[in-house]
């Protein structure tokens, strides 16, 4: 598997500190960021028999891992991630679990990523992180993690989703901009400042990886494709019982469990 990057925290860094600031920031984002953990925790235990091997597409700092492996202890779990500054926090936020976890290094964008991760997967999960990808590379993402999934097992994907209808989208995106903006907390708990804030502790400049590891953003889906879109594009990959799991406006949880034979076209 890939190693990390040579970039390293200077001695004596407190990597609690930004594991909870990575947290706070992303809570002052995310609607019901820990019902949406708990409610893949829950679909993963409810569907699957035995649970040994998880995958996690985007792990970040690793805080969806950690609830996986505290709610299976005898799981191993992967996560990948192309950011090399936030890998190294999972990896000591992951610390406490032993050899039942790994983190890779890896772009999800390339065509060899999945020679990276395990097979006989029994659940692949993400949170918030697929939306980095374009349409054509995301649709890829799905037709590619079916194979590494065994029959039965499991896909859940905690993102963001949009509307077909233009009003429904934008009164979407009025509801979430009004709601961030009557938040409190820090100036440290908005997305650039702990960019900012982290690249300072670190030592690095972060804006050159932040700015190879966004790749093609404006491509990105950051404000969502509709639901069904997403469906569909699982359905072509070879998953079956595709549904909607949890939702709230503009973001949702949906999935699928890998059938018995992929489609002809999903390898």
């Amino acid at each position: 598997m890939t190693k990390l990057e040579d970039i390293r925290p200077p001695p004596g860094l407190e990597w609690q500190y930004w594991v909870d600031s990575w947290d706070r920031m992303q809570e002052r984002y995310l609607v019901g960021r820990t019902e949406r953990f708990e409610t893949i925790v829950r679909l993963i235990g409810e569907t699957q028999h035995s649970v040994e091997a998880v995958l996690d597409l985007g792990c970040g700092t690793g805080s969806l891992m950690s609830s996986v492996l505290g709610a299976f202890p005898e799981a191993t779990v992967t996560g990948i991630d192309f950011d090399p500054a936030i890998l190294w926090l999972a990896e000591a936020r992951l610390a406490r679990f032993g050899d039942r976890t790994h983190v890779v290094l890896a772009d999800m964008r390339s065509a060899s990523w999945t020679r990276e991760v395990p097979s006989q997967l029994d659940a692949v999960v993400s949170a918030t992180a697929l939306h980095w990808l374009n349409a054509a590379q995301l649709s890829d993402v799905y037709r590619q993690i079916a194979p590494l999934m065994r029959p039965g097992a499991i896909f859940l994907n905690a993102d963001h989703v949009g509307s077909d209808s233009p009003e429904i989208q934008r009164a979407w995106e009025r509801r979430r901009d009004l709601a961030l903006s009557r938040q409190g907390g820090a100036q440290s708990d908005h997305w650039d400042a702990f960019w900012r804030e982290y690249s300072q502790a670190l030592g690095f400049d972060l804006d050159p990886i932040r700015r190879r590891v966004a790749g093609d953003w404006e491509d990105g889906i950051e404000d969502g494709l509709p639901l069904a879109w997403h469906l569909d594009r699982l359905r072509e990959s070879g998953f079956a019982s595709v549904d909607c799991f949890w939702r709230s406006d503009c973001d949702a949880i949906y999935g699928g469990v890998r059938g018995s034979e992929l489609m002809r076209d999903a390898g």
